[in-house]
């Protein structure tokens, strides 16, 4: 029963994820007007704008004019329903760390999707992630201690981490002459760092750059990009972030082997 329930949240979740990656760049609310074609205008029914079935059911088109429909959004819906479903597996024998990591999921898929598609990072998610995470940090199970412990540590490691990437963008703006990190990686930082302690700054740095760095050398080599040119940097510091969510213990084999 667990896993079903997973299965219709995360589409859900996935639903209103797509809603955030759509409208969140361009600046415009998440809650008004309601789910349109964004090619003639028309207000999709609410038959028609259920996760995933409903675009198997119109075959990829809009009801109304018949445009196609992105494969974006079932793409979003379900890997947000897989995500789920994982952590209902992964998480079973703790809710509270259950709920957290399919809250942080969220976050990541829309700032990944975002990032990639735009070269931005909402503050609408960074920072309500930052806030939310200070909030939770006394019931955080990721963050170790007493409660008042726990919140001095999501304070603590939220400021180190957004401190530390305010250093490297300064100093990769020097070396390199122009923007080296954009505002939304700082935050995205201090948010994770905020929700999982120092690993939420070590996952992010470590993996996503040795992510980052590879998939670069790949393009390069594939000739896709040529030196100098940039990646989003968003969607592999949350890759790393979701690792430090994971498998915490493995980033504190790294420093106590």
């Amino acid at each position: 029963m667990r896993y079903f329930i997973s299965v219709i949240m995360g589409l859900l979740v996935g639903s209103f994820s797509n809603v955030c990656i759509v409208r969140l760049p361009k600046d415009e609310s998440i809650c008004f007007p309601r789910s349109h074609c964004p090619r003639c205008g028309c207000p999709i029914p609410v038959l028609d704008n259920m996760p995933l079935v409903s675009f198997l059911a119109l075959r990829g088109r809009c009801r109304s004019c018949q445009a196609p429909i992105s494969w974006q959004y079932p793409f979003v819906e379900a890997l947000m329903a897989m995500i789920f479903v994982f952590h209902a597996w992964f998480f079973s024998g703790s809710f509270a760390s259950l709920v957290i990591a399919d809250g942080l999921g969220f976050y990541l898929i829309c700032i990944s999707f975002i990032d990639y598609g735009n070269r931005i990072i909402p503050d609408e998610l960074s920072l309500s992630l930052l806030g939310m995470s200070l909030l939770i940090s006394f019931i955080n199970p990721f963050l170790s201690g007493l409660p008042s412990l726990k919140f001095l540590i999501s304070l603590g490691s939220s400021l180190a981490g957004g401190t530390f990437m305010l250093l490297l963008a300064y100093a990769g703006e020097k070396v390199f002459k122009k923007e080296a990190l954009g505002g939304g990686d700082v935050k995205l930082i201090a948010a994770t760092g905020a929700l999982l302690g120092w690993r939420g700054i070590a996952g992010p740095l470590l993996l996503g750059s040795f992510s980052g760095g590879l998939i670069a050398l790949i393009l390069l080599l594939s000739k896709k990009k040529k030196l100098g040119e940039t990646l989003p940097f968003g969607p592999f510091l949350s890759l790393g972030a979701y690792a430090a969510c994971l498998y915490p213990d493995f980033w504190t084999a790294l420093v106590h082997p």
